[in-house]
């Protein structure tokens, strides 16, 4: 099968940004895949799941907390490191799963949980695991027109509505927030983005609707319901679309390259949406790097969907991985199948 990907277009941005501060909240509770076996009542083996996906343990929140509340801690987390009040940004734009409702937009109570006085434009943009990316370039081009300081905010609550007993969803995800703030810089940082999308592979991971429940009402009873409520996210055989996401990793990689003037030797580390181990495995196959010249928090985060790429981000500056003068890969594998990557100049 062929894969018709856009033609690679030069873009016109003479206003830079750069990152200013992050920062990301995991939850205190932490749970294993023995404790999601036994809990269940699974006929798996703990190491055979960790063996197959990479996740031991992930992080959840409590029954109580909501996106929102999640989202909020990394937020004020990273506004209050750089010193910035919430009535001082250009805009705020979440990334979530579900949300706290279907609307208003998420982040608007974000920005009522934040404290915010002044009417900010608060909105989300979704996209699941990809839209952390999605975010970035559209706060570049923001900031290009005018903007200067601009919050994005990723991740949440993903556990409450994902089954516990399909083993290709239920070990795999975990909740965790974080947040990049963006702004004015007189230096180029980002140095090239591409972004795809592929309908072919739609049906490859869905989350349903409430409409879902309506169309089903009348073949379900009461407990079926419900469960269906707590079964939202549908994955299949990753390795169905395996030909593709290869394809897509070279795809990415060329128009980064080409748009950047850079080549693969000049990376000094690739930041990869972790979907699951093998396809991280498989990205940097494809590139041609190493597992050093990467990060992975999968093992003990779990896929936390739109803040796995800020989560690493975060986690490399502050541990030091991260160094002014570097040069970021950011790749990301989404549901769609919609994905891309951008090369960032620390």
């Amino acid at each position: 099968m062929s894969y018709f990907f856009p033609e690679y277009k030069r873009k016109n941005i003479n206003r830079y940004c750069e990152i200013k501060a992050s920062a990301s909240y995991t939850p205190e509770k932490s749970i294993n895949n023995d404790d999601i076996i036994s809990k269940y009542k699974l006929p798996f083996k703990a190491s055979i799941i960790a063996k197959s996906i990479g996740v031991e343990s992930r992080h959840v929140a409590e029954e109580n907390e909501s996106d929102s509340d999640i989202l909020m801690v990394a937020a004020d987390k990273c506004l209050k490191s750089y010193g910035l009040k919430v009535d001082n940004l250009s805009r705020l734009i979440v990334n979530k799963f579900y949300g706290d409702n279907i609307l208003p937009m998420t982040a608007s109570i974000l920005q009522r949980k934040l404290g915010s006085n002044t009417a900010v434009h608060a909105f989300d943009i979704d996209g699941g695991v990809s839209s952390f990316l999605h975010a970035f370039d559209a706060a570049s081009r923001f900031i290009s027109t005018g903007d200067n300081n601009i919050l994005i905010a990723s991740g949440g609550v993903c556990n409450k509505l994902i089954s516990k007993t399909d083993p290709r969803v239920a070990f795999l995800f975990g909740d965790a927030a974080a947040s990049i703030l963006l702004g004015y810089s007189d230096e180029q940082h980002i140095l090239a983005s591409y972004f795809y999308s592929n309908y072919e592979y739609y049906e490859l991971a869905t989350a349903i609707t409430p409409l879902t429940l309506i169309d089903m009402r009348e073949t379900l009873d009461i407990k079926g319901q419900i469960d269906l409520i707590h079964d939202t996210y549908r994955m299949e055989n990753w390795k169905e679309a395996e030909a593709f996401y290869r394809e897509a990793i070279i795809t990415v990689s060329k128009n980064l390259f080409l748009e950047s003037g850079l080549g693969i030797g000049d990376i000094d580390l690739v930041l990869i949406t972790e979907n699951n181990r093998k396809i991280w495995e498989l990205t940097l196959e494809v590139l041609g790097i190493g597992e050093e010249k990467s990060l992975t928090l999968l093992n003990d985060h779990g896929n936390t969907m739109s803040a796995m790429l800020p989560l690493l981000l975060d986690h490399g500056f502050s541990t030091g991985k991260i160094q002014k003068g570097m040069n970021i890969m950011l790749i990301s594998h989404g549901e769609g199948l919609s994905g891309g990557g951008l090369i960032y100049k620390v």
